[in-house]
């Protein structure tokens, strides 16, 4: 498989997990924005609150995936793409999901819409509903579409940020680089049995045995 190391090639593969995205996650309901690579020091995405751009005879929202953390792993990649995609449903549903200073806070509206389609969603004391990690539901899907991470940044490397995905709803607004470093999501382990290559996820260190096979499963790398 090809490394993900152009600008082109990862916009073009964001724009295949929003499809992919939206298929399983919103029944296709969703409208395909314009996804751009922008840097945004503070914030791992963004979505405009209104559509900013012209395509052809249509008006699309802008999704925007910072090139400062574009190399994190590509399950929170995946994860925030799909908190953008959250905030695009209640603006097309006329919900109002933040409030405050740029809109930055996030409040049980939008915690409601993202932990209904595949996020799991913590408080964070200044920016509200906002931090965001991957279910098990989005987990098992990524592995099914096999999605690579990419390989490519800018600047700033995705450890220096706040929280996943905290969407800022405008370019360039700088959604948390000020908060202290929220508490880390519980890092999701895959075991896998050697024999049928079932697999079972825990959120944590556990000893499993395969109720087919009878054998006790491995922590896959």
């Amino acid at each position: 498989m090809k490394q993900t190391i152009k600008t082109s090639r990862a916009a073009g593969q964001l724009e295949k997990m929003f499809r992919a995205l939206n298929a399983h996650f919103y029944a296709g309901a969703l409208p395909e924005p314009i996804i751009t690579l922008k840097k945004t020091p503070g914030a791992y995405g963004h979505i405009t609150c209104g559509k900013t751009w012209q395509a052809g005879t249509e008006r699309r929202y802008e999704i925007n995936i910072s090139t400062a953390t574009l190399d994190r792993p590509i399950e929170e990649t995946a994860a925030t793409l799909l908190h953008e995609m959250a905030h695009l449903y209640d603006l097309e549903n006329g919900i109002k999901d933040t409030s405050g200073s740029n809109n930055a806070y996030h409040n049980k509206a939008f915690k409601q819409t993202a932990e209904s389609h595949g996020l799991i969603i913590e408080h964070s004391a200044r920016y509200g509903w906002t931090i965001t990690s991957p279910s098990l539901e989005l987990l098992d899907f990524i592995d099914l579409q096999g999605w690579q991470a990419i390989q490519m940044t800018e600047g700033l490397t995705w450890a220096d940020m706040t929280g996943t995905g905290t969407g800022s709803r405008t370019p360039g607004a700088a959604n948390g680089g000020a908060d202290k470093p929220p508490k880390k999501p519980t890092h999701i382990r895959k075991y896998i049995c050697p024999c049928c290559k079932n697999s079972v996820r825990a959120s944590k260190v556990v000893n499993l045995i395969c109720g087919d096979c009878m054998e006790k499963m491995e922590l896959a790398d």
